[in-house]
């Protein structure tokens, strides 16, 4: 039985500089002025998810930092994640982020400040503009062997290769993200999107231990999937591997639990995804006891 409640498994939060003149960073980050630069996509800080999380009844969040390309701009968001953990250590679960392609020495010290700080993860890391995707061999290893040491999480966009093209959409496919997690084994990953569609491959013969650590997310799959997605995703990957998100406040909390609600999953499956998986990830991390 879950001793936590619901968990939103993906969100996300900003630094109130950011948040107050957003317009100043379009010129530092080009992903963040692709996804930002609309008047109307949201940036919020700690206080407006917390707000959102008691309406809709969420208990705990996985908070989030942007992707962004630089560890100086990842350094600044990781601050608001920090100050979150620290406001609100019973409902927030921190994961800040860092720009290995910028500077891998930076970004394992960037790690190591975070887990200091009380962050269990790094995410949401963008593999493509961040460089994870490219990254050499002994370097990938040198920053999965920090993160392994640590027993931190990893959230990682992923995108589908197919279908419509909208901002922040990105190129983490799954032919490139299955490379890459065969670089992470040991680690646990969760995807974000559906994981771009990668989890529909878990049953290939010879992939099992490559998807032996990975989890799939939920954020977004209302604007690109079918409600049937997830009973697929289920059958694929597990229902223990499936975890409720909405990368609020792209979308509300309350929207997607209406989502789940039209795929036909029984009471128990959906408390676990709503909250028992997301406990077991926690735990894993060393966000709540063991």
């Amino acid at each position: 039985m879950s001793t936590i409640g619901r968990v939103d498994a993906h969100v996300q939060v900003f630094h109130p500089d950011v948040a107050e003149n957003r317009f100043r960073y379009f010129s530092q980050d080009a992903a963040f002025h692709e996804m930002y630069q609309a008047p109307d996509a949201d940036i919020i800080v700690t206080e407006q998810l917390i707000n959102a999380m008691d309406i809709a009844g969420i208990a705990r969040s996985i908070t989030c930092g942007f992707g962004w390309s630089t560890n100086a701009l990842c350094r600044e968001g990781n601050d608001a994640i920090i100050e979150a953990v620290r406001l609100y250590p019973s409902r927030v679960t921190g994961f800040g982020t860092v720009a290995p392609r910028d500077s891998l020495s930076e970004a394992i010290a960037e790690i190591d400040r975070l887990v200091a700080a009380g962050v269990r993860g790094l995410g949401e890391m963008r593999p493509d503009t961040q460089g994870l995707l490219e990254m050499q061999p002994d370097d990938i290893e040198t920053f999965a062997d920090h993160v392994r040491g640590h027993g931190i999480g990893l959230l990682m966009h992923a995108s589908e290769p197919v279908g419509r093209m909208y901002p922040g959409k990105g190129t983490a496919t799954p032919e490139r993200l299955y490379r890459l997690l065969e670089r992470l084994r040991g680690i646990p990953v969760i995807l974000a999107h559906a994981g771009g569609g990668l989890p529909f491959y878990a049953n290939l013969r010879a992939s099992e231990d490559v998807f032996a650590d990975v989890y799939v997310d939920t954020s977004a799959m209302p604007y690109l999937y079918d409600p049937a997605t997830v009973r697929a995703l289920i059958s694929s990957i597990g229902i223990d591997r499936v975890l409720f998100a909405t990368d609020y406040p792209l979308m509300r909390q309350e929207r997607v639990i209406q989502y789940l609600d039209k795929a036909g999953l029984t009471s128990e499956e959906m408390e676990c995804v709503l909250q028992h998986n997301a406990e077991k990830f926690l735990r894993r991390v060393g966000a709540i006891p063991a």
